[in-house]
């Protein structure tokens, strides 16, 4: 314990004695990294973000996206865009240059937006080049759209769809008659049975309470027969309790098919308006000005850089000048007790 002390003892002694050496190397590390951060250009950055429009199938009328992100961040910064970028914008760089500068990429799992990013040291030649950029992928795929889509065919397909599904719903609905009255007819067939069961049990019951009332005492072929009446009235109530069962099973399935039928029915009417819809707005528009890509936040000019971040800059170049402080004197301190 008592040469930890000394030891802690002799370190502060060394900070005291060359705390010049060490405020002198903090003060050349604060100052040179100011003047680096003031000398070195301002970068700025814009950002903006694009959705990728959609290709209606012809087949299917499923809307695919005119091309995926990633192929769309590969346009982005394509030689070939960003030679014609250097070219119609006056850029002062290289193909080369710029391709660091430029940054195109998918946001997250998003199969239908990308981010632009730029990053340049003039804020209005950032934001007219994410422009440019973007204009053009916006008239790449403008010019997919119109090899892909064709209207009068588009209109064409939606018509046998609508037809099709016009066919379908009659069907569904005649389908769905015929089940109402075939177990419409089931059933009046076994509450006629049933009512016929009924009157049976009825007068068999009177008899046998007239047999009982009149036949005192009974003799054995008397009994034998009020024994029948007693058996067919049993198989009388067996068979109206089964036919009363087959009513209601017949009930529920009659209003499960004819709910199935329904939901059938309701599913193909939502399909019906859907593709109504679609066509409606195929009529009034060009097939090219729908689900269009387009920028949905679009680039603005910066006003503050991104770098060179000062504060940070002075503030790391404080803690590195101050580790690398201690550390000389102490390395200076050691050579001296060598010696």
């Amino acid at each position: 314990m008592q040469e930890q002390e000394l030891s802690l003892r002799d370190y502060v002694e060394v900070i005291k004695r060359r705390k010049k050496t060490i405020l002198l190397i903090f003060l050349i590390a604060i100052i040179g990294s100011a003047v680096l951060s003031f000398v070195l250009p301002p970068v700025y950055q814009v950002e903006s973000t694009i959705k990728i429009g959609q290709i209606v199938d012809l087949s299917t009328f499923e809307k695919i996206p005119i091309e995926s992100a990633v192929a769309s961040a590969q346009f982005l910064q394509g030689p070939g865009l960003l030679t014609d970028a250097i070219r119609d914008l006056n850029l002062p760089f290289t193909l080369k240059k710029l391709r660091k500068r430029v940054s195109a990429e998918p946001i997250g799992q998003e199969e239908d937006l990308v981010e632009i990013r730029i990053e340049m040291a003039d804020p209005p030649q950032a934001l007219s080049t994410s422009r440019y950029l973007a204009a053009k992928l916006v008239e790449r795929h403008h010019q997919i759209k119109l090899e892909h889509e064709d209207k009068t065919a588009l209109l064409a397909q939606y018509d046998e769809q609508v037809k099709g599904l016009y066919e379908q719903l009659t069907l569904v609905d005649i389908h769905r008659k015929e089940i109402l009255t075939e177990y419409d007819a089931q059933i009046k067939g076994i509450n006629e049975q049933l009512t016929e069961i009924k009157d049976d049990l009825s007068r068999a019951k009177k008899e046998w309470e007239r047999m009982v009332r009149e036949f005192e005492p009974l003799s054995e072929a008397e009994s034998r027969l009020l024994v029948g009446y007693i058996n067919d009235i049993i198989d009388k109530e067996d068979r109206y309790d089964a036919l009363m069962r087959e009513s209601r099973e017949t009930q529920i399935k009659k209003t499960e098919l004819s709910g199935d039928a329904g939901e059938q029915y309701d599913l193909l009417m939502v399909q019906l308006r859907e593709v109504q819809t679609e066509k409606a707005k195929l009529e009034r528009l060009k097939s090219a000005k729908m689900y269009i890509t387009e920028t949905i936040v679009p680039p603005e000019e910066p006003e503050e850089p991104i770098r060179p971040n000062i504060p940070l800059n002075v503030v790391v170049a404080a803690v590195i000048g101050l580790v690398i402080g201690l550390g000389l004197v102490f390395f200076l301190e050691s050579l001296e007790k060598g010696k």
